[in-house]
């Protein structure tokens, strides 16, 4: 399946494939890509990149890729805006993919205090 969101533009496509593994969605400039089934939570966090995307005019894949501060900056806003539609039960939970997956050096408890902030 594939839609075309305008706010912010993007194109979601629900696919098995080219996303990685360890991951559930996953934005490529405005190409916003996730498993069948999806949340409602999760799309968020990926329109987030998408408007990051929009917002950067494309330098914040450069960003993301070269500084860890960067990094940190665009996961946490996309994670926020997972929060804000998954409630406040979810941010043990996302706290721990934030500290683990994306390589930004933190512990658990700092993410958890970065995304309640």
């Amino acid at each position: 399946m594939m839609k075309l969101c305008l706010r912010p533009l993007c194109l979601v496509v629900q696919t098995r494939h080219l996303i990685p593994a360890r991951f559930d969605g996953y934005t490529v400039g405005p190409v916003v890509l996730v498993r069948p089934g999806t949340s409602a939570a999760l799309l968020a966090h990926e329109q987030t990149h998408a408007r990051q995307f929009w917002r950067w005019l494309g330098f914040n894949g450069l960003l993301y890729q070269v500084s860890r501060r960067w990094r940190l900056r665009l996961e946490l806003e996309a994670y926020r805006a997972q929060l804000a539609v998954a409630g406040s039960p979810a941010a043990l939970q996302l706290s721990a993919s934030l500290s683990s997956k994306y390589d930004l050096d933190i512990t658990q408890e700092e993410a958890y205090r970065l995304l309640t902030a």
